[in-house]
């Protein structure tokens, strides 16, 4: 289905990526499967999308639907339990399948384990058994394990992304990701209520060696149990800025939009905060393909 917008809003959708959707197959109910994802992003004249599951890497998948759909879909891995955990070994085949961004533990983060509630339905499938992963060794400091999968990403011009640790664990790891010298390092949604940034830890964490800040549409949505107010993440868009800035849905969900009505919603809602075309078009499809090396 193609969707209807203003003119100002189709252009800017146009040659758009949105590199965080969740689609089927998945544990959870998804409301496109990958192949349904990339012919409507397709039909709705986006560059490329990039598909993320919780529990299973997505490379082999993503390169199936890019076939199916002759249509540019990429894939990463996030290190929770299903995949290992901090696995140098699943970071490494998921590269060599083609991954493009590697997530630190998301639904298997241990802060995200004891904080599960504000995102109701990742909670479902997380265990009363579950011991949630940390980042850091007893001591503070980084786990060993971790600067070897730095090394991999590098070494594979890959994205290396914060997923749901604490932010004080997310800024110990960006410093030291950078100075392995990793050049692509993303913070994964730090607006939404239960990652909770206020701006200066998101200017911090960029002074310490981020790329770009990931605002996903999803955290103002009813899908998360405390959104953000629209207002709220347009300022925080407006203090960060645009050049640090990434816009993306996190769709996926079947109370949510499709992933492609769901970007042409927040363009249309950027637009109508005051940022300009020229700022949305940077965080909507030049840093986007920039980072993904498109």
């Amino acid at each position: 289905m193609k969707f209807r917008f203003d003119n100002n809003v189709l252009a800017l959708l146009e040659g758009s990526i949105d590199i965080h959707i969740h689609s089927a197959p998945d544990v959870y109910p998804r409301l496109l499967n990958d192949v349904e994802l990339a012919l409507s992003a397709k039909e709705n004249g986006m560059r490329a999308i990039l598909v993320k599951n919780h529990y299973f890497e997505t490379a082999g998948r993503a390169r199936l639907a890019s076939d199916v759909a002759d249509f540019p879909v990429f894939g990463g891995i996030a290190l929770n339990l299903t995949n290992g955990g901090l696995n140098k070994h699943a970071v490494r085949m998921a590269l060599k399948m083609g991954a493009k961004e590697v997530w630190m533990p998301t639904v298997h983060a241990d802060y995200f384990v004891k904080n599960k509630s504000h995102v109701a339905n990742l909670a479902t499938e997380i265990g009363a058994d579950v011991q949630g992963l940390v980042l850091v060794k007893e001591d503070g400091t980084l786990k060993d394990e971790l600067y070897e999968i730095f090394d991999i990403i590098r070494e594979a011009d890959a994205i290396f992304a914060t997923g749901h640790v604490t932010k004080e664990e997310a800024k110990l790891a960006v410093r030291e990701a950078a100075k392995r010298g990793l050049k692509k390092i993303i913070v994964t949604h730090p607006a939404a209520t239960f990652v909770h940034y206020s701006v200066d830890d998101m200017k911090e964490i960029l002074d310490l060696g981020a790329t770009f800040l990931e605002h996903t549409w999803n955290d103002v949505t009813r899908q998360v149990s405390h959104p953000l107010q629209i207002s709220v993440l347009f300022d925080i868009i407006k203090a960060v800025g645009a050049s640090h800035s990434i816009m993306s849905t996190d769709a996926g969900q079947w109370l949510n939009p499709p992933a492609a009505q769901q970007m042409g919603i927040y363009i249309k809602e950027a637009l109508m905060s005051g940022i300009s075309a020229k700022d949305v078009r940077m965080m909507v499809a030049d840093n986007p393909a920039k980072i993904l090396g498109i």
